[in-house]
């Protein structure tokens, strides 16, 4: 993929499975990169790896802090005015049937998916707007488009919630040239994914993989591209636009 200029990329919850590998992706393309996490060992580690490609800086910070991430994500566009904005944090991998969910799994989900989603965009869209340009992508899932085998209603809500709130700030930012897309990945064998999958019996995996078209989990390189495209500039004329990385699931 050709780059025509250099930005600076934002991405939230960067020490984890995907945005490892799309921080990767986007020093091989130039851009500068914050990289912003609460994992400090692990989001250090990444930064030692790409600084030797590109200009990294680190902020370790937990984005479901509120206030605190408020102040760390002014302290970000004041210093480095991102026009990139990858939303990465956000993920469950337990099963609960409705009847175990509690009112806690539904403000936690809502907190880790949508809250802190958007308020990573409240900070940085109006700046992207002032410059006139902006890539924003949001990390939803194959199951807030219809249901899902791999979580429960809490994480799939918030998943839906995502998609709603996209499209309504695609639609409101579009005019100043900053598009917002996100993307639904499906079961993709991250680590930690990987990990409650091997924890499953061997009955429980055969029922899962019966349900997906390609009878497999995706890979890491094959959810990262999508994101790549959308942060691209040529993405320009995509927003609101759900990109679906699922193998066929739910088709």
């Amino acid at each position: 993929m050709t780059v025509q200029t250099s930005r600076t990329a934002l991405l939230i919850g960067a020490a984890g499975g995907i945005l490892q590998d799309v921080a990767r992706g986007l020093a091989r393309e130039g851009h500068a990169l914050v990289l912003f996490d609460k994992n400090e060992e692990a989001v250090n580690r990444l930064a030692a790896e790409l600084a030797q490609r590109t200009k990294v800086d680190v902020v370790v910070g937990d984005i479901t802090d509120i206030p605190a991430a408020q102040a760390q994500l002014a302290d970000i566009v004041d210093r480095h005015a991102p026009s990139i904005l990858v939303n990465g944090v956000g993920g469950d991998t337990r099963v609960i049937g409705y009847a175990d969910l509690t009112e806690e799994h539904f403000g936690q989900a809502h907190l880790e998916n949508v809250v802190s989603t958007f308020v990573a965009i409240k900070a940085c869209a109006p700046r992207m707007a002032q410059d006139g340009y902006g890539r924003i992508v949001n990390f939803a899932s194959a199951g807030g488009r219809t249901y899902s085998h791999f979580n429960n209603a809490a994480y799939v809500g918030a998943k839906a919630a995502v998609i709603g709130m996209t499209k309504q700030m695609a639609y409101e930012l579009a005019p100043d040239g900053v598009v917002v897309n996100v993307v639904a990945h499906g079961p993709i064998a991250t680590e930690r994914v990987a990990g409650a999958w091997e924890r499953r019996d061997p009955e429980q995996k055969q029922a899962v993989l019966s349900k997906l078209p390609m009878q497999r989990m995706g890979t890491v390189a094959e959810a990262v591209g999508s994101v790549l495209h959308l942060c691209s500039e040529s993405a320009g004329y995509s927003t609101g636009a759900v990109i679906d990385v699922n193998g066929g699931l739910y088709m």
